[in-house]
């Protein structure tokens, strides 16, 4: 090779290690690797593999029809309990003048019951609000007893024996036994029928707790006038 020969492969060299540092990608002979700056291919695009790789790591969740039901279940569980808790608190708005809450231990009874029909006993200790504790006949939803306990005290009276369905009502202002404690009138029936066996006793406890075994539900009407 001669002089020229060697003046041009120079010349040749410069050019094209020029034009590699003023391009988008750089070669390193020594490592014998490249290099790729930001423009090797479309930023807005990414390429197939960026697509499908962000697909894969952000991957698009649709919920269950059903799950939107059960969280409404899930609040209605919640709420209901406060719901009857307010009322018995009497949180909602009573403008009524209240009147006075019979003397605890009265009852009102059916005038079918006889005297030989009272054969157990009933205990009822009340909460933060009075209480009327009311018996039925399961068949024919007829009312048969009604025992007043006011807040915080505790009673124990005489009751017919036979199966029954027990209904609860509470509250704070007493508007009689037509409207009982208006629009804060907590209404609720025992789960289970109460079976009241001759010369037994029942206990009730309205104090609410977690580990209670007497089960509620709340009656959404009124109850009956007595």
């Amino acid at each position: 090779m001669g002089l020229d020969d060697r003046d041009y492969m120079r010349e040749r060299r410069r050019a094209e290690s020029k034009g590699a540092r003023l391009g988008s990608a750089s070669w390193i002979d020594k490592k014998a690797r490249v290099e790729h700056g930001g423009l090797w291919f479309d930023a807005k695009d990414g390429g197939h593999d960026f697509h499908s790789r962000r697909h894969h790591l952000n991957p698009r969740v649709t919920p269950h029809p059903w799950q939107k039901w059960l969280f409404l279940l899930m609040a209605l569980s919640i709420l209901i309990p406060l719901y009857g808790e307010a009322k018995r608190a009497g949180w909602l708005p009573d403008f009524t003048a209240a009147k006075p809450f019979p003397e605890t231990g009265s009852v009102t009874v059916a005038r079918s019951i006889e005297p030989g029909d009272i054969k157990s006993r009933l205990t009822v200790d009340a909460s933060e609000a009075n209480a009327v504790v009311q018996l039925f006949e399961p068949a024919s939803n007829r009312h048969i007893f009604s025992l007043y306990v006011a807040r915080n005290e505790r009673v124990t009276v005489p009751a017919p024996s036979g199966t029954f369905r027990m209904r609860l009502i509470e509250g704070q202002k007493w508007h009689g036994t037509a409207r009982y404690f208006g629009p804060n009138t907590s209404y609720e029936t025992v789960a289970e029928l109460m079976t009241f066996e001759p010369h037994s006793a029942q206990i009730i406890d309205l104090h609410r707790r977690p580990d209670g075994n007497l089960k509620t539900r709340l009656m959404f009407g009124r109850p009956d006038e007595l």
